[in-house]
């Protein structure tokens, strides 16, 4: 099985899961709104999910066994795009500047 990740940048980045058959291959299914969680025991895949607002509890739309989920995890985490902020750039700037 081939596991594609997308990324998604904003506020909360996000990304999507898109699963083939192999490499190559169209994919046969697709999991939008998936994000990295930083949990009490680690880091985590968070699966789109659904907030019933009578209740207050989050309904979980997918639900994946721990090995599939440590492998979308281990994918998304290899795949994460690298902060490339305005700030980082300004500061090599001014370093690039100094006399000495």
């Amino acid at each position: 099985m081939d596991i594609r990740i997308e990324w998604f940048d904003g506020k909360y980045p996000s990304f999507n899961v898109a699963l083939a058959s192999a490499p190559g291959k169209q994919e046969f299914l697709t999991v939008k709104g998936c994000r990295i969680v930083d949990g009490s025991k680690g880091q985590f895949v968070s699966w789109p999910a659904t907030k019933n607002e009578k209740t207050g509890k989050y309904w979980n739309h997918v639900w994946a066994n721990d090995a599939f989920a440590e492998a979308v995890l281990k994918a998304a985490q290899e795949s994460m795009p690298k902060p490339q902020g305005r700030r980082q750039q300004q500061a090599d700037d001014m370093d690039s500047s100094v006399p000495f």
